[in-house]
């Protein structure tokens, strides 16, 4: 008999790298396991110059994490804490089928800092540099057998979806690979910026 429902078995490999003022994260997501999973890869935004809606795949979250390590990806930013929010910004999602893979690639400027959807960039005196012990690249996903998920193809980014679930942030998971670093810091907001991962 089978011991209960397909089961998704992640594998992250990144080659994180330094092109002048960037750092570049190229990377490949695996699904070893047997069930599907809709891991997550852009920010919905809108084009300034249009005024049109689009798939910004560059956007990347940063924090600082309780360990020392700089947390970096694609993943669900915590909620702010200083208001309230009636629609959480989730990000668009690739579908990665049992036994596929995916490759993304994420280039961030120095000097490197904290950034969330929810919050704008501060001016250079309200942030407090930091030294790290580690990048903990991080790419979150939802199991395609999450309660109640609905997954719709967005329609300014047909190759990506509008996931959502009974609770869309608590259903989110996240696979990691962790990169020791030494002499690199991170800027690191002084204002109320929220650093709990569900």
């Amino acid at each position: 008999m089978s011991g209960g429902p397909p089961t998704a078995d992640l594998r992250l490999s990144c080659q994180p790298g330094k092109v002048g003022g960037i750092l570049v994260f190229p990377y490949t997501l695996r699904n070893l396991g047997e069930a599907a999973v809709y891991a997550m890869h852009a920010v919905p935004s809108v084009d300034p110059a249009s005024g049109e809606a689009r798939a910004d795949d560059q956007a990347a979250v940063v924090i600082m994490g309780a360990d020392g390590d700089a947390i970096v990806g694609k993943f669900a930013a915590p909620l702010p804490t200083d208001r309230r929010i009636a629609m959480p910004v989730m990000p668009l999602a690739r579908h990665l089928p049992a036994g596929g893979s995916l490759e993304g690639r994420i280039e961030i400027p120095l000097p490197l800092a904290e950034t969330s959807p929810y919050f704008a960039d501060l001016t250079l005196r309200e942030y407090e540099s930091v030294d790290i012990n580690g990048v903990l690249f991080t790419i979150g996903y939802w199991p395609a057998s999450a309660h109640g998920l609905s997954a719709v193809a967005a329609e300014y980014a047909p190759d990506l979806f509008v996931v959502t679930t009974r609770n869309t942030l608590r259903s989110a998971l996240r696979v990691s690979q962790r990169f020791p670093t030494t002499g690199l810091q991170l800027f690191k907001r002084t204002d109320q910026f929220p650093r709990t991962l569900s």
